[in-house]
């Protein structure tokens, strides 16, 4: 088929978890189907692989970031979210509307990645609608937005003042998330999910919707086990992007509430937040007296996941599934989670994966693991095995074709 794939950035180098699920996607796709990338990204970008796999790649200087003030100011006056309108870019709809008018450009399946760039798919579509070449298009959710949105705000209410203006601005981007993300739902004529609890989500917001679940999932051959001797049964690891708000909420909570109790209960326990990024509030948190490191953007984050006697995983906020969590367990690494940090990926508790909401709860774990390579070595083999049986890419992408010709 002729797949029109619109993402929000370049997915290569996959450093983020929207990049690594689109990237893994397009790769599999790519072997059997023509494959065109519309996405985001410095023309002169390296490409990586994606010439090689077969895949066009369009790329559209992507739109300056708004200025704060500005953004503060229409959140009051502005019916559309927040989010949609900050890759807003009239570069990007004169390229589609150039593909549109393309005799030769014809699109089976015009898939959407991310609600960021649902204006320009819907837009697209009536282009193409009005040629008489409407393709059949696909929204592939990588959140439930609103509910993202929901938890934002309820977390920061927890913070008092210094989370006043988180509260307001989830507030009012909840409320037009829903509105928007229900119309988006009931026009696309497929949608996907990467999780059955974002599935049961979407469907309650728009009844006669059906997503179908197309989990994140990992590359088994990238993420592996290490040598168990190079491992640091003192060292706690966390990953991910560290400007992006879950992630930001998620570990400031973990080194506030939790460390210092699993400190107490085993003194020689170090930290490493390991993701590009990092806004003052999580710089803040490197510490020698605590043990916390904060490296900032690394070449690879395999190293220290191999380095990791623990991978923990606090989300408190959040929807979807955490590639992060993807990545331990291919890695065969113990991890130590929130209930939440671990949603839709249903590893059971105890057997692939130690899950706890409760600071003591979460900081006693991480002291038994740290203290029992026996333990940490049986999480790791079940989570493993779970990331190959279930997660592999090549098997989960044929849910996404499922959806194509119906």
């Amino acid at each position: 088929m002729r797949l029109l794939i619109l993402a929000p950035q370049l997915p290569w180098p996959p450093n983020q978890g929207t990049a690594l699920r689109n990237l893994n996607l397009v790769r599999v796709l790519a072997a059997r189907h023509a494959v065109h990338l519309v996405c985001f990204g410095d023309p002169f970008a390296d490409r990586g692989p994606l010439p090689d796999w077969g895949v066009a790649v369009t790329l559209v200087p992507p739109p300056p970031p708004r200025p704060f003030l500005r953004r503060l100011l229409e959140l009051p006056t502005q019916p559309t979210p927040d989010l949609l309108r900050r890759l807003a870019s009239p570069a990007m709809d004169r390229c589609l509307a150039d593909l549109a008018a393309d005799p030769a450009g014809q699109v089976d399946v015009l898939q959407v990645e991310g609600i960021e760039m649902a204006p320009f798919g819907l837009a697209l579509r009536a282009l193409l609608a009005r040629r008489g070449r409407a393709p059949r298009l696909v929204y592939d959710a990588h959140n439930a937005e609103w509910i993202l949105q929901d938890r934002a705000w309820r977390a920061d209410l927890a913070r008092g003042l210094a989370g006043l203006p988180g509260v307001l601005y989830s507030l009012l981007q909840t409320a037009k998330l829903r509105r928007y993300e229900r119309r988006l739902l009931r026009a696309a004529n497929a949608v996907v999910a990467v999780s059955a609890a974002d599935a049961e989500v979407l469907r309650a917001l728009a009844p006669g919707v059906e997503p179908v679940v197309v989990p994140n999932g990992v590359d088994t051959a990238v993420y592996q086990p290490g040598d168990a001797a190079s491992e640091d049964p003192d060292l706690v690891v966390f990953t991910g992007k560290m400007d992006f708000r879950p992630n930001i909420d998620g570990i400031a909570w973990f080194c506030e509430r939790v460390w210092p109790l699993a400190r107490a209960l085993r003194p020689g326990l170090r930290l490493a937040i390991v993701g590009r990024d990092p806004v003052p509030r999580v710089r803040t948190l490197a510490s020698a007296a605590l043990g916390i490191e904060v490296t900032g953007a690394v070449p690879d984050v395999r190293p220290y996941i191999a380095r990791a006697a623990i991978i923990v995983v606090p989300l408190r906020v959040g929807g979807g599934t955490r590639l992060k969590v993807l990545e331990a367990m291919a890695a065969g690494k113990a991890i130590v989670a929130t209930r939440l940090g671990a949603e839709g990926l249903e590893l059971v508790d105890g057997r692939e994966a130690l899950l706890a909401d409760e600071p003591e709860a979460m900081a006693r774990a991480i002291a038994a693991l740290a203290a029992d390579g026996a333990r940490r070595a049986e999480l790791g083999r079940a989570a493993r095995a779970r990331a190959v049986r279930d997660y592999r890419w090549e098997g989960l992408v044929e849910g996404m074709e499922g959806v194509y010709g119906e």
